[in-house]
């Protein structure tokens, strides 16, 4: 810890001697020399920005695996380091361009650069997200929370067109001549705000499919299986009995390995239409796979995995605070419970069973807006400071005729 905060300091240190040298060097009279001194300096706050995540994101995987702070902080390293390499390629292109316009114009149309190039990918999940909830409506029945995929979908489809369709209804109240500048400000704000949430979405995609892929340790004291709806006879229902067999392939392989027994701990309590606990209905399939009972502990009192994952943890407390903790559930539900389990001071390893693909679709949706939600001062924070920065940019490129607006 002390190795890297040194790092960081020095880094933070090398950024502000390099500013302070480049201010100094540059001629303010020589617009070329401002230019690309304003390009250099941009690139080396990205730099320090981006070594900063860097240091948190790698920090934050090492103390906790789910934390809706990794999210923002990867989705924010993913729109610097774009920009970084962008800025990188229009310094070398425009190094010995001598015309400040074209340095200047292209130096703030790289911040839309993200959003035009990620497009296709948003279009995509945008009608992926679509089809799946009509297809998840169509087959396991209607309820207002399917709706939101559809939603969020058509809202990216109006994400794509905001800007020209902002422009109409704020063009009617400008003059002519602020036409063309408006125009080109609300471009470079929105792009540069659509890119920001886009890489927020390939940040939640990676975070999900590393969770859901993650196989924990082979030294695990527990195992918690998180309940879901059992069928009416009391029997598991195919994406609960992928959950328990997920956990039962985890108990037998580590068994295999390092000959240390599991205990599985089925949570879930019993809901109105439930003829038994989905604990008990978990324990007695567990039974039939030939597992001890000594090696099975249920928790039937919980309602949601927030219950679930406290309970649980009442349960291991008692019988050893210091306990190797995993848990089983669907592919799509790993990441979240895991920061569930975070919360609760429950610090265990995830992982995940197949499901049908439909379901990804409204998981991924409310991860992405989870985190929107958990860290919205900090999200509101960036995304002033962000637009704010660029219109500063350009209010200065059209006060020294710097831009170029058609």
């Amino acid at each position: 810890m002390k190795k890297r905060g040194f790092i960081y300091l020095v880094v933070t240190i090398i950024f502000i001697i390099l500013t302070i040298g480049i201010l100094k060097k540059t001629n303010l009279d020589n617009n070329i020399s401002l230019a690309k001194s304003i390009q250099i300096i941009l690139i080396l706050l990205l730099i320090r920005i981006a070594i900063g995540c860097s240091f948190y994101i790698r920090r934050q995987f090492e103390n906790r695996k789910y934390s809706y702070k990794i999210i923002m902080n990867l989705g924010l390293l993913i729109f610097i380091i774009v920009n970084i390499l962008r800025q990188l390629n229009l310094l070398v292109q425009n190094w010995n361009v001598l015309n400040i316009i074209d340095i200047y114009t292209n130096t703030l149309k790289s911040f839309s650069y993200f959003a035009i190039l990620i497009l296709p990918c948003i279009i995509i999940l945008a009608t992926y997200s679509i089809i799946a909830n009509i297809v998840l409506i169509i087959k396991e029945g209607f309820s207002p929370r399917k709706l939101l995929g559809i939603m969020l979908g058509i809202l990216a489809y109006i994400g794509i067109a905001g800007s020209q369709g902002l422009y109409h209804i704020v063009s009617g109240f400008l003059m002519n001549n602020d036409k063309a500048f408006v125009k080109f400000s609300l471009d470079i704000c929105i792009n540069g705000t659509l890119s920001y949430f886009y890489t927020l979405i390939l940040a939640t995609l990676y975070c999900n499919t590393k969770a859901a892929n993650h196989i924990p340790s082979y030294d695990q004291d527990f195992i918690i299986i998180l309940g879901s709806k059992i069928k009416k006879d009391g029997s598991l229902n195919p994406l609960l009995q992928g959950r328990v067999d997920k956990a039962l392939s985890f108990g037998n392989k580590q068994y295999e390995i390092t000959k240390k027994e599991i205990i599985y701990i089925p949570s879930g309590g019993q809901g109105k239409d439930e003829t038994t606990s989905e604990a008990e209905a978990i324990k007695k399939y567990l039974i039939s796979k030939g597992i001890n009972k000594k090696q099975i502990i249920i928790e039937d009192k919980s309602t949601n995995t927030l219950e679930n994952m406290k309970f649980s943890k009442n349960i291991i407390d008692k019988i050893n605070n210091n306990a190797k903790v995993s848990f089983a559930t669907t592919n799509y539900h790993v990441f979240r419970s895991g920061v569930i389990a975070n919360e609760q001071g429950l610090d265990c390893e995830g992982m995940g069973s197949n499901t049908k693909w439909y379901f990804y679709s409204n998981a991924l949706i409310r991860e992405f807006i989870a985190n929107l939600v958990y860290e919205k001062y900090k999200h509101i924070a960036l995304l002033f400071i962000i637009n704010i920065s660029l219109l500063i940019l350009t209010l200065i490129g059209k006060y020294y005729n710097f831009l170029y607006i058609v």
